[in-house]
């Protein structure tokens, strides 16, 4: 029998909380594609950076909000992180275990050492990639490891880096990632991101598309009596927030009393502050705030500006929706998914990516959209249409996802019996779309349903998006639900990108009955 397959199935729930690195842990997989709630898991989450490094943003959020989640589900979660100066080498936060070590370069190392040491005690790993991934699979033996790319970052080694290191790194996230990872399971942020790592990466692994939640579901909205533009995160040369500034610059004269407030800290902050000075925009320096303190200035927004050309799913600007900040974004990748245009926002179409130009466009843009929100009528619709779309985005949701992926990976490799995986990657998604009446009476999503399927129920029709399943699996879905797959009001659909990040989006496809002997496409 197959030792991988034994170490996940045989080990029960442990009442107590297990020890992060040397607890007893159970199985991700309680023998079927779902997961079991009463099952825990030792879990390592690898990143380069947590949310106390004077550098953290995005994607130090995304990771440690999924660690919290697992935790509280009783997983025995350890994050591996480099240690900046001031911090503990050992912390337990939100119930997960924090282990730094080593500077921004020596942690990939000093972290793959960690790995070797324990992978006898840890049932899954979360290689979280910045750039340069941890490369886990080279020393965790027969453990899964799921890969998250947060955003494909070869244009932007191209510009941060010298040349020959440029080519280095761009070696390493893509020819060397591909050749390590294989066949392994990768989470992403946003659709777009899933495109560029198919296109630009060529990773072969089925990808799963994992949106971040909000932390600022509950913050009340109290917008400024005058314009006020908000934007929270690393001032970082990649966020073009110098394109912004001058923007700002030109539309004062349209717009009495408009301030411009950043909310972070970074390594473009003294320029930052410098090309203020030579504008004289209307600039509020922050730096890096409170939570509390933080959100009392998001709350204060007529609106939210994302200048960057790139990038994943954005989590500032749903963070702004969630508190009810409309947002403008550039038509770019991972902003292009998370701002629905003229709902919660707008888009920016900008084809330029530095001069006068660019700044032109995002000008005219930003005057028009505080001209509309100046309208009170207009301002309130925004709002509301900001924080529904971002309700539908949780943490609980992310963590499930990014768990999904892991279970996946396990099975993948269980099939294999310790032999190379040779069948394609499978990361198609269903959309099953059905008649509420046809349901059974009493019938609840979680009773039926794998964990990190997602259901909608709007007026009188019920939308299912399965992730990594086909037509055999919504008909299993059908069959439990002792439901007619040949009732012609029930349809199932390949999930396109929209309807992954939006399950309404299925709403504006036109009614096709499902024939039983295979998906239809629209």
């Amino acid at each position: 029998m197959d030792r991988r397959r034994c170490r996940f199935v045989l080990q029960p729930l442990d009442a107590r909380p297990a020890d992060p690195v040397r607890g007893a842990g159970a199985s991700l997989v309680p023998g079927s594609r779902r997961v079991s709630a009463p099952r825990t898991a030792r879990i390592a989450v690898f990143n380069w950076r947590d949310r106390r490094h004077p550098a953290a943003g995005g994607a130090e959020l995304y990771c440690e909000r999924v660690a919290r989640e697992l935790a509280s589900d009783g997983h025995a979660v350890t994050l591996v992180t480099s240690r900046p100066s001031g911090t503990p080498a050992r912390e337990v936060v939100d119930g997960y275990a924090v282990r730094r070590m080593g500077s921004w370069m020596t942690v990939y190392p000093l972290a793959m050492a960690w790995l070797l040491r324990h992978r006898r005690q840890v049932d899954g790993v979360v290689d979280s990639a910045n750039g340069i991934p941890f490369f886990t699979p080279v020393v965790a033996g027969d453990t899964p490891v799921v890969l998250l790319v947060h955003h494909v970052h070869q244009d932007l080694f191209t510009r941060s880096f010298p040349r020959v290191a440029a080519r280095f790194a761009a070696w390493l996230e893509g020819p060397a990632t591909r050749r390590v990872y294989g066949r392994r399971n990768v989470v992403v942020l946003s659709p777009s991101t899933r495109k560029a790592v198919r296109r630009r990466l060529h990773l072969r692994g089925p990808v799963r598309v994992v949106p971040g939640g909000a932390d600022t579901q509950d913050v009340a909205s109290a917008a400024a009596p005058r314009p006020r533009v908000v934007v929270v995160g690393r001032l970082s040369p990649y966020k073009r927030l110098d394109t912004l500034l001058s923007a700002v610059a030109r539309v004062v004269p349209a717009h009495p009393g408009l301030e411009l407030h950043l909310v972070g800290d970074g390594t473009d902050r003294q320029r930052l502050e410098r090309l203020a000075a030579e504008l004289s925009a209307p600039v509020v320096f922050h730096g890096r705030l409170s939570d509390a303190d933080r959100d009392a200035v998001l709350a204060s927004a007529w609106l939210s500006v994302s200048a960057s050309d790139g990038g994943d799913w954005s989590l500032s600007l749903l963070e702004a929706n969630a508190a009810g900040v409309p947002a403008l974004a550039r038509r770019a990748t991972g902003a292009r998914d998370t701002v629905r245009h003229g709902e919660t926002g707008w888009l920016v179409d900008d084809s330029t990516v530095d001069g006068a130009d660019s700044v032109a466009v995002l000008a005219t843009a930003l005057d028009r959209a505080l001209a509309e929100l100046a309208d009170p009528a207009t301002a309130e619709r925004l709002r509301s249409g900001a924080r529904a779309w971002a309700r539908r985005f949780t943490w609980r949701r992310t963590a499930d996802g990014v768990l999904a992926a892991l279970v996946s990976e396990h099975e993948r490799t269980s099939r294999s019996w310790g032999r190379p995986e040779r069948r394609a990657a499978n990361d198609v998604s269903v959309v099953v779309d059905l008649p509420r009446a046809v349901l059974p009476e009493g019938w609840r999503p979680d009773a039926t349903s794998r964990r990190g399927d997602r259901w909608l129920v709007q007026d009188d029709r019920v939308r299912a998006l399965l992730p990594g399943a086909d037509e055999v699996d919504a008909l299993g879905l059908l069959s439990r639900l002792d439901v007619d797959a040949h009732d012609p009001s029930i349809s199932l659909l390949v999930a396109r990108h929209a309807d992954v990040v939006d399950l309404t989006s299925t709403a504006a496809r036109p009614a096709q009955p499902h024939r039983p002997g295979g998906l239809d496409v629209a």
